[in-house]
């Protein structure tokens, strides 16, 4: 074998593989036993399109750990630690030949530091999905990325095949018209000024709860993630408050949060910075492109009897996210560097 691909960032590092290749497409090489699993050092896949082995180190595996000097060819996808504490530089003088990439694919913030230590990197491959000024410069900015983070690591993948068939067909004149989360105005100002103004502006309009199920006191995350499929698709309409400040236009991704409400096809209106609403608008539709605010929104007196209309339109967001998240064209920048 030629080429290896080694993660270094143990964290999440497989569902951002999966997401950039595609999990049917890497064949698993190592034994599959519990016990050996458990206790290796790391796993390894094979990836014919690169004619790759792609390898995973485990919670207590070093790169010294693995014999890589054998492969001609090396890609090594370095840590946010790497980054921090300049561990890239002992890499590349020990495998002098080898390629550095970083991802962050998380629908997180990253740091001013974080990036400025990125630029001094000099990375040969630098995917970004979370804005910052000059991020074009010196990554490929695709704020979507994380859209192919989110799909495996909240285990959506699962549904792919039964997506189309979850979610209410018609208007529910039992519930009121918008759900938003309770979860998402606590301890932030800003969501919660805006939300208690529009309650006073408009009772009865949003229903603002934990969740239909009401079930945070699980112990498991993707629990959480999974239970609410209800929120987006067995209400009527939804109002989604992205993590960032809605005026922060140089700090701005995307989240789970919208990446579900886009999954499951519902009609949904984006309260979040202009140009990530703009960026999401680009392949999916928004609400927002019907209003020309929130207030409009939630005030609109024909939600009812445009919701068919709506959830029309919406449902081609299912179709394109899946679309979007199982092209693996980023697969050409890895093939690049390894020839």
């Amino acid at each position: 074998m030629e080429s290896v691909i080694v993660f270094l960032d143990r964290k999440y590092a497989l569902c951002k593989a999966f997401g950039l290749f595609g999990k049917e497409n890497l064949e698993y090489k190592s034994i599959f036993n519990h016990r050996d699993y458990e206790s290796s050092l790391y796993t390894k896949y094979y990836f014919k399109k690169l004619n790759a082995d792609i390898i995973f180190l485990s919670p207590d595996g070093k790169l010294d750990d693995v014999s890589i000097n054998d492969y001609h060819n090396k890609i090594i996808v370095i840590s946010e630690t790497d980054i921090y504490n300049g561990k890239y530089i002992y890499y590349r003088n020990k495998y002098p030949n080898c390629k550095l990439v970083f991802l962050w694919m998380y629908g997180e913030v990253m740091s001013k530091p974080l990036f400025e230590n990125c630029k001094k990197a000099n990375l040969d491959l630098f995917l970004c999905a979370s804005n910052q000024v000059g991020i074009e410069d010196v990554a490929i900015f695709d704020p979507k990325l994380s859209f192919k983070f989110f799909y495996f690591y909240i285990g959506y993948y699962y549904l792919n095949t039964l997506s189309d068939k979850i979610g209410q067909i018609e208007y529910d004149g039992t519930q009121l018209p918008i759900f938003t989360y309770s979860k998402a105005s606590l301890g932030s100002s800003w969501r919660c000024d805006i939300l208690n103004r529009l309650h006073e502006k408009f009772p009865n309009r949003i229903f603002n709860g934990s969740s239909i199920n009401d079930s945070y006191d699980l112990e498991f995350t993707k629990y959480k993630h999974f239970e609410t499929i209800n929120d987006y698709s067995y209400r009527n309409y939804n109002l989604v408050f992205e993590t960032i400040y809605y005026e922060n236009d140089t700090e701005y991704f995307i989240t789970e949060k919208t990446f579900k409400a886009l999954f499951f096809g519902n009609p949904f209106f984006l309260v979040a910075p202009i140009k990530l609403i703009k960026e999401v608008s680009k392949d999916f539709y928004l609400l927002n492109s019907e209003f020309e605010n929130v207030d409009d929104f939630v005030g609109y007196d024909k939600l009812e009897s445009d919701f068919l209309h709506f959830k029309e339109k919406c449902k081609l967001n299912q179709n394109k996210i899946i679309e979007y998240v199982m092209d693996y064209s980023y697969t050409d920048y890895f093939k690049k560097l390894l020839n």
